[in-house]
């Protein structure tokens, strides 16, 4: 199988938020390394658009206000109805940043 373009995040900081939609029919190879691990300062939240519909926030003048989208965590960090994670172990050679 090939990709027509991979994609790379490494956030130095402010998080790693990001959402995947399918365009056509697909499987998604996502690596996370090291995974994440609650216990260890890297946890994983879910979040869901907001039904606020103008939250009390000053933005930004040359944020247009119309292209935001609120998010809220989903409060029992559990993914979204029907997400599937299939886990395994990286038995490849070491990658190095």
């Amino acid at each position: 199988m090939t990709a027509p373009e991979t994609t790379i995040l490494y956030p130095d900081r402010g998080g790693n938020i990001h959402t995947f939609r399918a365009i056509t029919p697909c499987a998604l190879f996502d690596v996370l390394s090291p995974p994440y691990s609650a216990e260890n300062g890297r946890d994983c939240s879910y979040f869901q658009k907001s039904s606020v519909k103008e939250p009390s926030v000053v933005l930004p003048s040359e944020i247009d206000s119309s292209e935001v989208v609120w998010l809220e965590e989903l409060e029992d960090h559990q993914p979204p109805e029907g997400f599937v994670v299939a886990r395994g172990l990286y038995k490849g050679p070491v990658i190095r940043r």
